[in-house]
Order: C-alpha cells, then sequence, then structure tokens
C-alpha cells in the first residue's frame, strides 16, 4: 500500500505544470482541423510526453552532435524543419522571417509560441493522416509508432485524474 502510494505521489503536478497545461488547453481550443475538432487533450498528453510539461525544454541530446536542426526544442519538443513547415502552410511570416538562433531562442523562451506551433502542427497532422493513431505517431516521427502513441494514451489517462 505505502508503496503505491509512493507512485501515485511522485507523479503529481506541481502548480507551474498544471498552469502550463491550462495555457497549452487554451491554445489548442483556438485551432480546429478542417472537421472543426480541437485537440486539447491529445495537445496536453504530448507536452507531458515530450517535456513533463516544462520540466525540461530541450530533447534530442544526442541528435546535436549532427547539427542544431535535428535537434527538438521547447515544451512541445518541435524541431526547426517543423516550425519553418508550419510557418510555411499558415504563412506565419514572423517565423518565416527569423533566423534559426532565433526560432530556437522563441522555442526555448516563449512556451505559448512553442505551444502554438506544435498545436498547428498538430491540427495540420490531424487533416493529413488516415486516423487518431496516424496523426499522434507522426508528430513524433513515423506514420506507425506504437510506443510513442502508448506514452500518449498514457498521459491522456493520467490528465484525466485533474479537472483542467
Amino acid at each position: 500500500m505505502l508503496l503505491l502510494f509512493g507512485i501515485s505521489f511522485a507523479k503529481s503536478l506541481d502548480l507551474k505544470q498544471l498552469l502550463m497545461l491550462k495555457t497549452v488547453k487554451n491554445i489548442a481550443k483556438s485551432y480546429p482541423d478542417k472537421r472543426g475538432r480541437t485537440f486539447e487533450k491529445s495537445a496536453m498528453a504530448i507536452c507531458m510526453v515530450e517535456s513533463g510539461c516544462g520540466k525540461t525544454n530541450f530533447g534530442d541530446k544526442q541528435l546535436l552532435k549532427r547539427g542544431i536542426k535535428k535537434a527538438s526544442y521547447g515544451i512541445m519538443q518541435v524541431r526547426l524543419q517543423t516550425a519553418r513547415f508550419v510557418s510555411k502552410v499558415y504563412s506565419l511570416y514572423d517565423v518565416k522571417m527569423m533566423s534559426d538562433a532565433t526560432l530556437i531562442d522563441r522555442l526555448m523562451n516563449d512556451d505559448r509560441f512553442s505551444v502554438k506551433l506544435a498545436v498547428l502542427y498538430l491540427v495540420w497532422l490531424s487533416d493529413h493522416s488516415n486516423s487518431y493513431f496516424e496523426m499522434i505517431s507522426r508528430y513524433n516521427g513515423g506514420k506507425v509508432n506504437y510506443p510513442y502513441f502508448n506514452k500518449v494514451k498514457r498521459e491522456l489517462k493520467y490528465l484525466s485524474r485533474y479537472s483542467l
């Protein structure tokens, strides 16, 4: 019994994480896909998987050896290539005009900016995927990514305990 309490207690969200999840939810509500669906819960779960909802804002450290363009940045772990793609698809001229260094800085230090790009990418994936599974898998780099999809599902289940 004590072990179960310890596991449950270790995973509880702190105030910063809860506030970040609210931010993710509010941003995601603003961007529907072509069917009018929004992905608040999915975006919140992805944020938990990618960064522990703000616990870390830099990923793919092993890829840094291959260059900054291969690394992922911010609480939603957005790559430069993805940010550039989203800026082109959604005509985000301010992003198009940013240097790589400026874009990395914004992704790392402006959570709302990072979330907006990630949510827009998720919406695009929804519009161009055959299923929810494929959409979530493609967020992490593949049409079939069961390990990532299962992580997102676990976080969705975990987040259902909170009234966000």
